[in-house]
């Protein structure tokens, strides 16, 4: 008989769970007819920033699970704003240098078109998987308006263990880039 995986989900903002800092599978999903972007942004525990985000964006790197960040990024979906089973994954092998890593999503369809939108309408979700099956959701739920879902983050700077928090904070660009550690190298020199 196989063993039932656990599946948590932090519902509200601040709510956080515990998370294993081995391998893990950060999936964004969703099924609206909208262009949505998985992004990490991280910063190590000797203060160096950075991010892995589409190569359709200046400065974008898919990222390597071999050489740090230890982070890779599948790919971009939905591009065109097409709906359907759309799918982002990011994989991570190594998280022992991070002191946090941020997990964000762009609404990249309505930021072209110059309007914020609500997160919430669009059915999307992010899901963490550790390397024993065990998964973690985050609804992409807030009612603000915005074009970046800061959606949650890892915390790895107690000794405790590393925590996965919940943020869903709705933002635009420039406070997004100002506010986040690494965020900045998404913005073109």
């Amino acid at each position: 008989m196989s063993e039932q995986k656990k599946v948590l989900t932090l519902a509200r903002s601040g709510d956080e769970a515990f998370v294993a800092i081995k391998q893990l599978m950060i999936k964004l999903e969703w099924t609206a007819n909208v262009d949505l972007d998985l992004m990490a942004f991280y910063q190590t525990k000797d203060g160096r920033t950075g991010g892995v985000f589409s190569e359709n964006y200046p400065n974008g790197s898919y990222g390597n699970l071999n050489t740090f960040p230890f982070m890779q990024l599948s790919g971009d979906e939905g591009v065109g704003g097409q709906g359907g089973e759309n799918q982002e994954t990011l994989l991570v092998t190594q998280l022992d240098e991070m002191k946090e890593v941020y997990f964000a999503t762009l609404n990249y369809t309505d930021a072209c078109e110059g309007r914020a939108a609500s997160f919430a309408k669009y059915d999307g979700k992010v899901t963490v998987t550790d390397d024993k099956g065990n998964q973690i959701e985050v609804p992409l739920n807030s009612a603000e308006d915005g074009i970046v879902a800061i959606v949650c983050k890892i915390d790895n700077s107690s000794f405790v263990g590393a925590k996965l928090v919940n943020m869903n904070r709705i933002t635009d660009l420039a406070d997004f880039v100002n506010t986040v550690p690494g965020a900045r190298s998404i913005v073109a020199d």
